[in-house]
């Protein structure tokens, strides 16, 4: 976004025609090194375990379980695109692979973007999927099947993939300032119309679809199911009321998901449109602030795709840690309209 730029921090790259410089300050050479760094590290050994998690068969079988399966998939694949910025910025502190640069900007920007995308409205597909089974119990084996959830992981893929498939053009998409936290890449044209779509209208674009509309849908689906519990809480009969407790568990667990959702991905997208008026205004001190605190926010984002499915893992591990009939609740959880509508 930011096409008038020049890189100082190394010697090996630079952009003559620029008129403006732009660093990695120290703040973001640190954060890259250490915050990144550890945010991977963990988040690699989160995703691992939430992964192995929710392959057991008594959670796989179920239609949530696999949408935690998938979500720990694609919040790996964002942490492997993060590394390279790691190894630049924060190891190297400056452009790597400057012979293939291009290459490496549009395959590491697209799958950043594709992962990011496809974590927010895959937890859609949780809420919508939980909402089914509190709303509409008796119709929900019939709904939330294994062939339902792949067609809805199918669509939510190919959307993703033309939403975000200008990054993979060779005459679109690629070097913009090397070895520069989060201006790395852009369009190859400062100056032509895809530069002034992806830099005014694709940061609307990312945040109305990628941030707002699944941060709506998530919060609305689950009040709906907290309202529908509370509800029922006085009629549920005996028999029914571990099937209840497993319901607000899985409550429980939505909500911790959507509220770090909504902590470490509201401000890199309200960054990204306050960005879009700076830009009006450009100047040296206004490009290098926006490199900085969007490289902070950056780092805040990749902590989304490091403890969202880690936390459902952990939550997932204490509660069959506790409980040794956790494997029965669980199929009990997902076959209880059957017994209810007999």
């Amino acid at each position: 976004m930011l096409h008038m730029a020049t890189i100082q921090n190394s010697p090996s790259y630079s952009d003559t025609s620029s008129s403006m410089a732009v660093v990695n300050t120290p703040f973001l050479l640190f954060s890259y090194r250490y915050g990144l760094g550890l945010i991977i590290l963990l988040g690699f050994f989160g995703n691992l375990a939430s992964i192995m998690s929710f392959s057991l068969a008594a959670v796989r079988v179920t239609s949530t379980g696999c949408l935690f399966l998938v979500l720990a998939a694609v919040d790996t694949v964002f942490l492997l695109a993060s590394t390279f910025d790691f190894v630049e910025v924060g190891l190297v502190q400056g452009p790597i692979f400057l012979n293939v640069y291009d290459v490496v900007c549009r395959f590491r920007s697209f799958l950043k973007g594709f992962a990011s995308f496809c974590a927010a409205w895959i937890l859609v597909l949780v809420t919508i999927d939980r909402w089914i089974w509190i709303r509409y119990s008796s119709k929900a084996n019939k709904w939330c099947t294994h062939r339902h959830i792949v067609i809805g992981i199918l669509s939510t893929v190919i959307i993703t993939t033309a939403l975000h498939s200008h990054m993979l053009s060779p005459q679109l998409f690629g070097r913009l300032m090397p070895g520069i936290a989060t201006s790395a890449c852009g369009s190859v044209n400062p100056i032509g119309s895809y530069a002034n779509f992806y830099s005014s209208q694709w940061p609307f674009i990312q945040v109305i679809f990628g941030c707002l509309i699944p941060i709506s849908i998530m919060l609305l689906g689950s009040f709906d199911i907290y309202q529908n519990l509370q509800k029922r809480k006085s009629r549920v009969q005996p028999k029914f009321v571990r099937q209840e407790r497993l319901n607000r568990q899985m409550l429980v667990l939505m909500a911790v998901n959507i509220l770090i959702f909504f902590a470490t991905t509201l401000p890199v997208n309200v960054r990204r449109i306050l960005t879009v008026y700076q830009m009006s205004f450009a100047s040296e001190s206004n490009l290098q602030s926006i490199v900085n605190e969007t490289g902070g926010l950056t780092v805040l984002l990749t902590m989304n795709h490091a403890s969202t499915s880690s936390t459902s893992s952990t939550l997932s591990e204490q509660r069959r840690d506790r409980n040794p009939n956790y494997s029965s609740e669980i199929k009990t959880l997902y076959h209880f309209p059957h017994r209810n509508a007999s």
